[in-house]
């Protein structure tokens, strides 16, 4: 990895049909001081727009470093097929994956880890907790080296 690569701010998809949780998410992630641009996608159809470069709002270059925090229930696409297509894509397998959801039922994280996320939180439904948890996220992605989303996974 260059120099270069960590020059670039971070960038983070939130794939999150719900409105509140995305804004809260987004919220207190730049509350925590984690320097990193925050971009949306309603459901899981737009993350994977996004992500192939077809969406007409949202885009990412090659050099950017991205994460992606993936609601596992969501519309016209789940965030399970999501992780799926990531990890199964040559060009977005090792772009980080958090699921960010409310289940915690073991067979879903079983599986969640079985496709390849990185990490797995349960979305906690008590406002303090749910915030404290974001800062706690926000504090841990802020000492990763995140790899250029477009650099080649074997370099």
């Amino acid at each position: 990895m260059s120099d270069d690569t960590e020059a670039q701010p971070l960038k983070i998809l939130i794939a999150e049909d719900d409105d509140a949780a995305a804004q809260l998410i987004k919220t207190n992630l730049r509350r925590s001081g984690l320097d990193a641009e925050c971009f949306r996608a309603k459901n899981g159809e737009e993350a994977l727009a996004a992500l192939n470069g077809e969406s007409p709002e949202i885009s990412f270059a090659p050099e950017d470093r991205l994460i992606v925090l993936l609601d596992i229930r969501m519309p016209k696409v789940d965030g399970m097929a999501v992780l799926r297509a990531m990890k199964e894509s040559e060009r977005l397998s090792k772009v980080p994956v958090v699921m960010l959801t409310t289940s915690d039922r073991r067979k879903e994280v079983d599986a969640c880890y079985g496709l390849g996320c990185n990490l797995y939180l349960k979305k906690q439904v008590d406002y303090a907790k749910f915030t404290d948890s974001i800062a706690k996220l926000a504090s841990f992605l802020s000492v990763c080296e995140i790899p250029s989303f477009g650099e080649p996974a074997n370099e």
